[in-house]
């Protein structure tokens, strides 16, 4: 009788938690026709992209243009797409509550208002301001076109000297307004992607570290904003700098990241199991860890940019890549994974020191030199 109490009690409190976080989103269209075609919508999906990969999180059919999705959210937010359209889809941040979407013309579903929620309110609020900002710029560049003296019309390099000025003064007021509505909302985590997708693209990485700093602690466990420190981290990467964090599965499919070893040093290594000069590096590899045996404070890390699961483990078995401080990790991804973005990787193998403080050693160490380096590292934390 108590078991049985217990477990009715577990199914409420379940209920309830999945009703206290349920999302209900509302959709229509003031037309359902696409936009390469005579077709109508039929159906739509909410998307999430998952470390690359495309999560499909709801499903609805199209009555009456008119679409319902509906589910439990497992985060506090996260940024989602409405597909099923042939001409883009429908950016929403995914929350607990009801969404409204429209109405809006499917044949361009970019440009769907969205709100109803607290940060669907505010990323509809940056939207506005963003066509505003287009809006502004247009109407500056068009008085300074009209104004063009008669003697260079129709010469494009002169009318771009003469325009450029207007161009200058479009793209500042927009960063102004960007930064002001950081500012004004800069405790929202809508602003994380505000930072990524508007200021990334456009500022210098000081001024995005200046604004990422100023970020509340409460938003530093969000992936954003990890991704945020990484991509400032990678702009600045050079010899001494902070590395950025990257990580993946091992075979065993457990998830390793750079970070998990911080307090040692870390040789990464870039590789791939289709790689002959990489196959080449693997002796000098072995002889440098066979040194580390009875030590622990040099992990070497071997990234892989394989795409097969079976290429990648059947490499690291044929060949006996094992040690005790040898970790392989991959994203599975090749030339797409992260880490080659974040380490500038332009071919491989590619390698980089790092300390037990995280920061950069030394890049692009091979063969002989590479085992003296190493043998050096494992001979100073002996003495």
């Amino acid at each position: 009788m108590r078991k049985l109490f217990v477990l009715t009690l577990l199914a409420v409190a379940t209920f309830v938690t999945a009703q206290e976080n349920k999302f209900v989103i509302r959709g229509e269209m003031s037309s359902s026709t696409l936009c390469y075609s005579e077709d109508s919508v039929k159906e739509v999906r909410l998307e999430q992209n998952v470390d690359g990969n495309i999560v499909v999180l709801a499903t609805s059919p199209v009555e009456d243009n008119k679409f319902t999705l509906e589910g439990v959210i497992s985060e506090d937010i996260a940024l989602c797409n409405i597909t099923g359209f042939d001409n883009g889809s429908v950016t929403i941040f995914l929350e607990k509550g009801e969404i409204k979407v429209g109405p809006f013309n499917a044949a361009y579903p970019v440009a769907a208002r969205i709100g109803g929620t607290p940060h669907n309110d505010l990323y509809q609020a940056y939207l506005d301001l963003y066509q505003q900002c287009i809006n502004e710029s247009k109407v500056r560049m068009k008085k300074a076109t009209e104004s063009l003296p008669a003697e260079i019309k129709g010469n494009l390099e002169a009318e771009q000297k003469y325009t450029s000025p207007t161009f200058y003064v479009n793209n500042m007021h927009f960063k102004v307004a960007v930064m002001d509505f950081i500012y004004e909302h800069i405790e929202s985590p809508v602003i994380l992607y505000v930072i990524k997708y508007a200021m990334v693209p456009t500022f210098t990485p000081d001024v995005i570290q200046k604004f990422v700093d100023a970020l509340p602690a409460e938003l530093h466990s969000q992936k954003v904003y990890k991704e945020l420190v990484n991509d400032i981290r990678a702009a600045n990467l050079k010899v001494g700098s902070v590395a950025p964090d990257i990580s993946g599965r091992t075979p065993e499919g457990n998830v390793v990241s750079l970070s998990d070893l911080k307090g040692k040093y870390v040789f990464i290594d870039f590789w791939a199991s289709w790689c002959a000069p990489c196959r080449r590096e693997i002796p000098y590899l072995k002889e440098a860890l066979a040194y580390s045996e009875n030590s622990d404070n040099l992990v070497v890390l071997s990234y892989s940019l394989d795409n097969k699961m079976n290429d990648w483990v059947n490499c690291i078995n044929q060949r006996e890549l094992v040690h005790k401080n040898w970790i392989h990790i991959s994203p599975l991804k090749g030339w797409n994974s992260e880490g080659v973005k974040l380490f500038s990787v332009k071919g491989v193998p590619y390698t980089a020191l790092i300390d037990p403080d995280g920061n950069v050693v030394e890049f692009e160490l091979r063969g002989e030199e590479m085992v003296k380096r190493l043998k050096n590292i494992v001979d100073s934390a002996n003495k």
